[in-house]
């Protein structure tokens, strides 16, 4: 019976030190450079590299903008995360690109300050509770 309370014990303590680990921090995304009426934002959130480089996303989001500058407010878990986004400007939920992989439709990335986009370890940010807003201009080769 004491074995149990103490097992018990230990397995509620465990539950609470993940909920901590995996704490959610509430961001304000702010993008801006949107064509107005110019389509729907896709919102692509990776933690790994290897996420990244498969283009296989932890978290996505929508935006349907309404204005040239949007703040997006989601809750990410604290880490490290590149956040990629993309305006659909023909509507057919894909990012499309022209030669040499270079994209036709407006484009953002978090830390890309032109050229090539570069890796995970380039791009990404860090989530904590001191870096809650997050600007992320859209633009467009």
């Amino acid at each position: 019976m004491k074995k149990n309370k103490i097992l018990m014990l230990f397995v509620v303590l465990f539950c609470i030190s993940l909920q901590n680990i995996f704490a959610n921090v509430p961001v304000t995304i702010e993008i801006n450079n949107i064509k107005v009426n110019g389509g729907i934002i896709y919102g692509y959130v990776f933690y790994s590299e290897r996420a990244y480089r498969n283009q296989n996303p932890d978290i996505t989001f929508q935006v349907n903008p309404a204005a040239s500058t949007v703040l997006y407010r989601i809750n990410l878990p604290e880490g490290e995360c590149l956040i990629s986004i993309f305006q659909d400007m023909n509507g057919n939920g894909i990012l499309d690109y022209g030669p040499f992989r270079v994209p036709k439709e407006s484009v953002g990335m978090t830390n890309y300050n032109g050229g090539i986009p570069g890796n995970f370890n380039r791009l990404k940010i860090n989530i904590s509770n001191s870096n809650r807003r997050i600007l992320i201009p859209l633009i467009i080769f």
